[in-house]
């Protein structure tokens, strides 16, 4: 009756658990293409939520403030945004710039500037491309709400 595992047994065990492990984190491949659109859907909602209960107007009505509520969607924007402190997160996206987006008190969205005429009342979609892959992502007109592609 044996009572213990020779040595061959348990280096070759070992072997086959190394194979299979390294078999299986080749086959992985991080999804940058999600990582870096929910990045940027991210970053819009956070420009909507700072634009949401502030009031863009000053005393005097006309010098619109569009340091809260405002982001410009485009790469090198958003890397500048990636940065805090030591944490840095790296886009991969390709090259993308759709202008800017603006949020007032309510959370809609506007084209450019707070101006009345810019009121968007139409969806924004937003293509990113990564790898020859294409999705998008949609801020809606009427909420503001930043729709994100299903998988």
């Amino acid at each position: 009756m044996k009572k213990a595992y020779t040595l061959i047994e348990l280096i070759f065990v070992i072997v086959i658990i190394g194979v299979l492990a390294g078999v299986a984190s080749s086959t992985y491949k991080p999804n940058y293409l999600k990582s870096d659109i929910e990045f940027v859907s991210m970053q819009i909602k956070q420009a909507q939520y700072k634009g949401i209960g502030y009031e863009h107007v000053g005393m005097n009505l006309a010098v619109p403030d569009y340091t809260n509520g405002c982001i410009n969607i485009e790469k090198s924007a958003f890397e500048e945004r990636a940065t805090d402190g030591n944490l840095a997160y790296k886009l991969h996206l390709d090259a993308f710039d759709e202008g800017t987006v603006c949020f007032d008190t309510k959370g809609r969205p506007y084209n450019d500037d707070f101006l009345p005429a810019n009121l968007m009342t139409a969806d924004r979609v937003i293509d990113l491309t990564f790898d020859g892959v294409t999705q998008s992502i949609t801020i809606y007109a009427t909420s503001g709400y930043v729709g994100l592609p299903c998988e």
